[in-house]
Formats: C-alpha cells, sequence, structure tokens
C-alpha cells in the first residue's frame, strides 16, 4: 500500500470545486501507475519461477524447475555399434540404448525408403514385414535397451536406419547395416562306410556328392580301376544312384555282398565337379 499527501483546502473557499478536481485525477493517474507497477513485477516472479530451460552439461540435458527447485534429467542416447554387418539369411540386431527415458516412446525408420514411414513405435510393429520386432529390456540406472531384429535378412533391407525418440526436441541416432552374401558352397564329396570288414559281410560305402549346381554322376574306383557294374565282370557289385534336392546332392551307394580278402583295397568316388574322396578298407 502507498500513503499520498494531499494538500488541505477549505471545500467552501473561491474556485476549491476546481482545484478539488483537479487533485482527484492527479491522484488517480498516481494510484492506477503505482498499481500497475507493482502488479507486472508480481507477473515477472511468477514467470521467472515458473520458467523452464533447458542447459548442457558435457551431453546431458536438464529441466530446471525453480518452483519446487527440482531437477529431471533429459532422455539420451548411450554409445552403441553404429554399424552393423551380417550375412544374408541370419538375423540382424541394430543397438539402441536410451537412458531416463521416462513416458516418452523409441521408435525406428528406415532411411531412404520409398514410403520412409516408421518401422516400430514403443514395442508395436507398424509394417507387415513379420520378419522385424523389437527386442525391449530395462536395466539398472534407468537405462533401457530397445534393439530392432530383423530375422533372416535379405540384401533389400541394407541401408541406414534411425533410433528417436518422442520428443519437442528431436532426439535420434542412426545404425548402418550391411548385408553380405554368402559364398556360393564349394562342390564337395563325403565317403563313409566300415573300414574293417568281415569275410563274408557286404561291404556298404555312400558318397556324397555336392556342390553350386547338384553334380551330374558319380563314378567308383577300387584301387585306382574303375569298378564294373556289369553282371559278367562283378557280380557280387551293386551301385545304385539318386539325387537329392532338398539337399542339393547326388548320392550313390556301394555295396559288394560275399566279400573276400580280393575286396580289400582304396575305393575312390569321384564326382562329375572332378571332385574325389577315398576310404581304405
Amino acid at each position: 500500500s502507498w500513503m499520498i499527501s494531499l494538500p488541505v483546502m477549505e471545500y467552501n473557499s473561491p474556485g476549491s470545486s476546481h482545484v478539488w478536481m483537479l487533485v482527484f485525477v492527479l491522484s488517480f493517474i498516481i494510484v492506477t501507475n503505482l498499481s500497475v507497477t507493482y502488479t507486472n513485477g508480481q507477473q515477472h516472479d511468477i514467470r521467472r519461477n515458473r520458467h523452464h530451460r533447458r542447459q548442457v552439461s558435457g551431453r546431458r540435458f536438464y529441466d530446471y524447475e525453480f518452483e519446487n527447485s527440482t531437477v529431471v534429467p533429459l532422455p539420451e542416447f548411450l554409445n552403441t555399434k553404429s554399424n552393423i554387418s551380417v550375412r544374408e539369411g541370419d538375423m540382424a540386431t541394430l543397438p539402441c540404448m536410451v537412458r531416463n527415458l521416462g513416458t516418452k516412446q523409441v521408435a525406428w525408420r528406415r532411411l531412404n525408403a520409398k514410403d520412409n514411414h516408421f518401422l516400430t513405435v514403443g514395442t508395436f510393429v507398424w509394417v507387415r514385414e513379420s520378419n522385424i520386432q523389437v527386442d525391449n529390456k530395462l536395466e539398472e540406472g534407468q537405462i533401457s535397451q530397445w534393439n530392432l531384429i530383423i530375422k533372416a535378412v535379405q540384401k533389400e533391407d541394407e541401408g541406414s536406419y534411425q533410433c528417436q525418440i518422442t520428443d519437442k526436441v528431436l532426439l535420434r541416432t542412426h545404425v548402418y547395416l550391411t548385408v553380405k552374401l554368402r559364398p556360393p558352397p564349394k562342390p564337395a564329396v563325403i565317403l563313409t562306410g566300415k573300414e574293417f570288414v568281415d569275410r563274408n559281410e557286404p561291404i556298404r560305402l555312400q558318397c556324397n556328392a555336392t556342390g553350386p549346381k547338384i553334380p551330374e554322376d558319380i563314378d567308383w574306383f577300387k584301387d585306382g580301376t574303375k569298378l564294373d557294374t556289369r553282371a559278367t565282370k562283378n557280380p557280387n557289385i551293386v551301385i545304385t544312384k539318386y539325387m537329392s534336392l532338398e539337399d542339393q546332392a547326388f548320392i550313390s551307394d556301394l555295396v559288394i555282398e560275399h566279400t573276400d580278402t580280393e575286396n580289400s583295397g582304396t575305393y575312390i568316388c569321384r564326382s562329375s565337379d572332378r571332385e574325389i574322396a577315398s576310404l581304405k578298407v
């Protein structure tokens, strides 16, 4: 409150009505200005006390609220790998770790894509691809993991991905995924069977030949001589051949009935790719 001194005059003095009117107007103007000044000062103090501002300390952001003197740390990303390489067909894990997420959400999106839409928000998957999911884990110290999982990754999945926090200030980090093509399988031949066989017991050997393309044939040799399955030559020898599309292999079985010591020796199978395997019986 303020006290204002006004001149004392006789009301019935000559010209007193005009003087009193002038004094009243001046007093009203003074009181109004003082009131506005005080009110503005209060409002400035209120705004200052309620004011929120952000300050950077190293890499960590804080919200300062002066009214209740509390400090609320803002979300921040932790350092993780920014380049991930996997082979085609394997599972890719794109890392994203956040501290002090609070009530905000983490979202993943793929950059430079045709649609450029979100892949995930929180743990919800926004795309139809069934090979995408989010691995969410809570750790100590207000740290949480929001890793993007891509199963059976393909070459077209290669590119830049963005992990971001939904906030007024855009916080984001990037991970680049490189998909390596698998080298074609090399031609290979595997020969299996018993190395020691009693007299009159059968010798049973199997030759499994694989390659980028299924071999067309397999030949058998004993001590460097090609085996002839014609009955007039070797009536006790039976060779069967078949193809496995599932295993991408050509398989041949060699069976020799009623064995004798003359059947001992080194057996070799050779695929049409000129790959060989041997076994001494």
